[in-house]
């Protein structure tokens, strides 16, 4: 499995791909900072990415688009609101930053598993 984190601080990304490693051990994962090293990460496949959604050459709406319509599984991770998602977006998974490691495991797991529908959950809903 191919997973794309797409975070620009540091520390939050080395958190989750800490995360995806251990609950992914045979993943190959890649961390870009910026959305040009995104689409350079997603010439090949990808499987399963983690998005933030404003990053420091703007926001990753189009790139989440371009990967949703390739097959990949997308989660924004970001602290941006929910409600500021345009609306051809908004089938896209988002979790809240901070962000708990089980709601990222549980990411992980629905979307490996196919089932995406708990992935939809908004930002003041009860993780």
């Amino acid at each position: 499995m191919r997973v794309l984190i797409l975070e620009d601080e540091a520390i939050v990304a080395l958190e989750m791909e800490a995360i995806v490693q251990a609950r992914l051990p045979d993943a190959s994962i890649t961390v870009a900072v910026t959305i040009r090293e995104g689409r350079q990460a997603a010439q090949g496949a990808v499987d399963l990415a983690f998005l933030d959604i404003d990053v420091t050459d703007g926001k990753t709406y189009a790139l989440a688009s371009d990967l949703h319509q390739h097959g990949a599984a997308v989660i924004f991770v970001s602290g941006s609101s929910r409600a500021d998602t345009p609306d051809d977006l908004t089938h896209i998974a988002f979790i809240s930053k901070p962000f708990s490691h089980f709601e990222i495991a549980r990411a992980i797991d629905e979307a490996c598993s196919g089932d995406r529908s708990g992935l939809r959950r908004h930002e003041d809903e009860p993780g």
